[in-house]
């Protein structure tokens, strides 16, 4: 079974303080031209989206300079939806077993439900303190992700983006994450627009769903 993790992008999508909204114009119509096209202008970091290290670091690897196994692998969903603001590394740690077995660490922090409203924008969701971001770091992950606009608090320096990009792992956000909340291992796909020199782009983030599957455990 696939699951659709990506919010739709629309004129009235939620983005983070400071983007533009996108634009989504009519092109060409069937009527006229024989065919229907449409006209995209939005920022590389709109709706469900991926950080490549780029984004924040003067050396960083871009999306389209990254290999495709980058883009999947096995994955956990952590419920933070009662970590409180903030997720420890002791939380981590008591989750080590599913995040050693995954190669991206997700979080679900109940902002899904949220989307599409002035909520969402409150800078009140869970992130990871920077001894947490350590220890993703160290996991060998190939990406981390939340449900939220972002890992790091809005208002704050980018100290996980930071801490995270430098172990080249890409940070995906505004996920929808609430049909596999506490799954513990799953197929996840991100795929990310390819363009060069890409920051970040949007991408269409699905699962794949096996029965069994997550008593097939295996270490990375």
């Amino acid at each position: 079974m696939l699951i659709d993790m990506t919010h739709t992008i629309t004129p009235e999508i939620s983005v983070c303080p400071g983007d533009p909204a996108p634009v989504l114009s009519r092109g060409s119509t069937i009527t006229k031209d024989g065919c229907r096209t449409t006209q995209l202008t939005l920022c590389s970091h709109t709706g469900t989206h991926m950080d490549a290290p780029a984004h924040l670091l003067r050396d960083g690897r871009s999306l389209d300079e990254m290999p495709m196994s980058q883009f999947s692998g096995r994955a956990t969903a952590l419920d933070v939806t009662s970590a409180g603001p903030v997720i420890t590394a002791e939380f981590l740690r008591a989750h080590h077993d599913d995040i050693y077995c995954a190669d991206y660490v997700l979080f679900s922090t109940g902002w899904e439900s949220r989307w599409g409203t002035e909520g969402y924008l409150e800078d009140t969701f869970p992130v990871p303190d920077e001894e947490a971001a350590h220890y993703l770091a160290s996991c060998g992950l190939k990406g981390v992700g939340t449900d939220a606009l972002s890992v790091d608090r809005l208002g704050g320096p980018p100290t996980v983006h930071t801490i995270l990009m430098k172990a080249d792992a890409v940070i995906l956000e505004n996920l929808c994450l609430e049909k596999v909340r506490g799954r513990r291992d799953f197929l996840f796909f991100a795929l990310p627009m390819k363009f060069q020199n890409a920051d970040g782009a949007p991408i269409r983030a699905f699962a794949e769903l096996r029965e069994k599957f997550e008593g097939e455990r295996r270490r990375r």
